[in-house]
């Protein structure tokens, strides 16, 4: 029974793509339409359901504008700074910690 615990822990810790845990993502159409994500590394998970005029996320909601302007600026951070690793000479790349 450990075993099988172990192969299903390191199938969902995938870290190849990003350095992270995958993230696993369910899709339910229909009547209360959402996405549930799901951690790679653990239980933990978020559930994000929508409409042509709004968001809820985890029990909050939002118009789509607002969800906008909280998190690509969030997002575009992160793309700046793969586009910045990405353009590297050296191929090796720290961030402002030195990680």
């Amino acid at each position: 029974m450990n075993d099988e615990n172990n192969e299903k822990k390191k199938r969902f810790y995938d870290t190849k793509r990003f350095g992270q845990p995958q993230i696993r993502i369910y899709h339910q159409k229909g009547t209360g339409t959402r996405y549930l994500l799901k951690c790679g590394c653990c239980d933990e998970k978020l559930e994000i359901y929508y409409a042509d005029d709004g968001l809820e996320i985890n029990g909050v909601n939002g118009s789509i504008d607002d969800w906008r302007e909280l998190l690509l600026p969030l997002l575009k951070k992160d793309s700046e700074k793969s586009s910045r690793s990405r353009r590297s000479d050296s191929g090796f790349t720290t961030d402002r910690h030195g990680r």
